[in-house]
């Protein structure tokens, strides 16, 4: 059960890769591989985390995602991104920072507020999966 929840809210994370937030002091100026190096960050530090030390509970799972928050705004967006896929980035970062254990479910993060489909967040969606390998 840990098992599959922990591999949903990891592909949770890498779908929200294409999301946003208070990222909006990140810097604009980013390199594409720092940029992509950033997005994946979670998937790379997760891995290596959870297979030393096995599954993560609830919260060292949220504690994971808002170190990821942190370095997706300490590196920021590429100059090329637009200002739509941009405020999406802004999105994800809040939706990060404002997570908490009983956001993780089952299935992977509770956010039922409607609102993380909309077109910023789509545009960043189309950038992350246009721009990084």
């Amino acid at each position: 059960m840990r098992l599959s929840r922990f591999t949903y809210a990891v592909a949770g994370a890498v779908l929200l890769a294409a999301c946003g937030g208070p990222g909006s002091d990140a810097p604009t100026n980013a390199s594409i591989d720092d940029f992509c190096a950033a997005k994946s960050w979670f998937v790379a530090e997760g891995t290596d985390l959870f297979f030393a030390s096995g599954l993560p509970s609830d919260g060292e799972l949220v504690e994971l995602t808002h170190e990821w928050a942190s370095e997706l705004a300490r590196v920021g967006t590429p100059d090329n991104m637009s200002a739509d896929a941009r405020a999406g980035f802004e999105k994800l970062i809040d939706r990060l920072e404002d997570m908490e254990p009983g956001d993780v479910e089952e299935r992977g993060f509770n956010w039922e507020d409607g609102e993380w489909e909309d077109d910023e967040e789509k545009s960043f969606a189309r950038y992350v999966t246009n721009t990084c390998p």
